[in-house]
């Protein structure tokens, strides 16, 4: 797809089935894992559109040449899986004016806990609390909870609400590493409207492709630095695995009865939405047997220069403040997990600025929309 003279994607030839997919890959210098997930085939039906529907990692170290190619691919809406903490310390996603955001922040996928362990730097308690398995056990219960967690699945359901609404594609959603909560995402959508079950894995581990070399070097620099002496307990927090998908598939067949239950009663998307998927996706097909839905709200804010922006479904309300927070070493270290890297962030003292409101109990559940009042100095040094 050529969109304003240039190539916005890499495609190569030949149907996009195999175990590696460049073809799908969307270049960007400040993300490493952004994907087109079109060019699948249906069982017994067409190709997946392409440029309709994006997934990726996070955007917030984008640099001005990626948000033009984002604004080629011509996105008219971004959904943003982050919870506010790690929006706080990645930073606002980089987005060319005019793209409407949506923050649905999923808790499941924010593992600060597993960067506190490691931050540690003690390896008596990171081989007791992640070996012997018991670190892939947790990337398991993780993704069952994309599934089994209400506030979780609500967010799952709403940004799938979103793609099936009129008007909103193209989109890219994503989470911070593109893998895990990205990841779900597109085996829902995908599994939605067709894609044999061995494509949407397929789909899935190549995010374990455009990782590896960040993530070989991320585990180099932490055992250089005496953070981590057995790298390997990493590997199943960094790395995807068939079995972290199952498990999500699996409890919602345990918890439905089947996907198609799933999609009705969990994530509460109707036949005409799923159809409006398809049509969008595949072209007109015959839609599938009836579903209920209890329609969800939207939470959308139109990105750009403005002094007021709006967050969906934050507890806390954050301001510029005199205060200079100094992060902690965790903080740190997730900055590097994403990063890939840890020498940049070994060079000094990263600060943060803000001040937390937290007043609202369950602002998901509730629907809260919290305000950001920025001022304009945040403003002219491009913070939006």
């Amino acid at each position: 797809m050529v969109i304003g003279g240039r190539k916005a994607v890499r495609y190569g030839p030949g149907p996009m089935i195999g175990e590696r997919a460049p073809s799908r890959h969307v270049a960007l210098d400040g993300a490493v894992n952004v994907r087109d997930i079109g060019g699948y085939r249906i069982v017994g039906g067409p190709e997946v559109f392409r440029g309709r529907l994006f997934r990726g990692d996070s955007l917030s170290q984008l640099t001005s040449s990626d948000v033009e190619r984002l604004d080629r691919l011509g996105l008219r809406t971004v959904a943003d899986f982050r919870t506010s903490g790690e929006v706080l310390l990645g930073g606002d996603d980089h987005l060319p004016f005019a793209v409407e955001y949506a923050h649905l922040p999923v808790s499941g996928g924010d593992l600060g806990a597993i960067y506190e362990l490691i931050a540690s730097g003690d390896h008596e308690r990171q081989r007791r609390e992640l070996g012997g398995g018991r670190a892939a056990s947790f990337m398991v219960e993780m993704n069952r909870g994309f599934v089994a967690d209400a506030r979780q699945r609500e967010a799952f359901g709403a940004a799938l609400r979103l793609l099936c609404s009129p008007g909103r594609l193209p989109l890219l959603y994503h989470c911070t590493g593109g893998k895990d909560r990205a990841g779900w995402m597109t085996a829902i959508v995908l599994t939605a409207i067709g894609v044999p079950r061995e494509l949407v894995l397929r789909d899935y581990l190549l995010s374990n492709d455009f990782h590896r070399t960040g993530y070989q070097k991320l585990r180099f620099d932490l055992v250089k630095t005496g953070i981590v002496a057995d790298p390997e307990l990493l590997r199943p927090v960094l790395e995807l695995s068939p079995t972290y998908l199952g498990a999500a598939f699996e409890e919602a067949d345990r918890q439905y009865g089947s996907f198609g239950r799933f999609l009705a009663y969990g994530l509460e998307v109707s036949e005409a939405m799923l159809t409006e998927l398809r049509r969008a996706l595949l072209g007109d097909l015959v839609p599938p047997e009836p579903v209920p839905l209890t329609r969800g709200r939207r939470y959308l804010r139109r990105r750009g220069p403005r002094v007021r922006s709006l967050m969906y479904a934050s507890s806390a309300k954050m301001i510029a403040s005199p205060i200079m927070t100094p992060m902690s070493r965790s903080q740190l270290l997730e900055l590097w997990f994403h990063s890939g890297s840890m020498t940049p962030w070994c060079r000094g003292v990263s600060t943060l600025r803000f001040t937390v409101d937290a007043d609202a109990a369950k602002p998901q559940r509730d629907g809260a929309i919290i305000e950001n009042c920025l001022s304009p100095g945040l403003l002219a040094s491009g913070t939006t």
